[in-house]
């Protein structure tokens, strides 16, 4: 089942960046006259939260693995040899950024190949790494502290964290034709407050998070 996940997300990052990429240049122009909105830059900038959603989506087993640890007796084992909840939950977190980051290196690649190294293509891909890092590290702990909260959890199956991951790149999905020049900066300021909330809830797993509720 987890290898499903990430062959979904390599196809679906494949296909959306070629698809993107594969538009001509003139798109938009009639007649000489230019579109009010640049589509190649607009689809363009889709990459960065697209960038996101492949890394999320590959990523899901990781949570779904952390319910199969607890109900196991896994974290019990990891608590009882020292490591507090913060640690166990970084843990996982790594495992789902390491996951995410393979599953959107080959879209981040063909990007590179198909615009070149340029200036734009270099805030692009980088947008793209820091929104994917931002979605799937909140995401994670999200879901991850939810099910701790469950007294039997069953599955990690619930769309609770992940609706709101993906709630978190919507709108840079929709604002991007609308901000135009300003999209990119739109992109970094979406994805720095994602960064930032999730950061904010693992340093305070500890207080949020007893060690109970880690057992099975």
């Amino acid at each position: 089942m987890g290898a499903l996940y990430l062959i979904i997300a390599l196809a679906m990052g494949l296909i959306l960046t070629a698809t993107f990429s594969l538009v001509p240049a003139n798109v938009g122009t009639t007649n000489g006259t230019q579109a009010p909105i640049d589509v190649t830059a607009y689809l363009q900038s889709l990459t960065v939260p697209f960038v996101g959603l492949v890394a999320l989506i590959a990523a899901t087993p990781v949570n779904m693995l952390f319910v199969l640890d607890k109900n196991a007796g896994v974290l019990e084992y990891l608590l009882a040899v020292g490591m507090s909840q913060r640690e166990v939950f970084k843990g996982y977190l790594k495992a789902a950024l390491a996951i995410g980051g393979l599953a959107m290196a080959p879209s981040v690649l063909l990007n590179v190949a198909v615009h070149g190294a340029t200036v734009t293509t270099a805030e692009v891909v980088g947008l793209g790494v820091m929104t994917a890092v931002a979605v799937v590290s909140l995401v994670t702990v999200l879901m991850t502290s939810f099910s701790s909260m469950q007294r039997k959890p069953t599955g990690m199956n619930s769309p609770l964290g992940i609706g709101v991951g993906v709630v978190a790149i919507i709108p840079e999905m929709l604002l991007g034709a609308v901000l135009g020049a300003y999209s990119l900066l739109f992109d970094a300021i979406v994805g720095a407050a994602v960064l930032v909330v999730a950061l904010g809830m693992l340093f305070s797993i500890d207080r949020l998070i007893s060690r109970e509720k880690l057992l099975p």
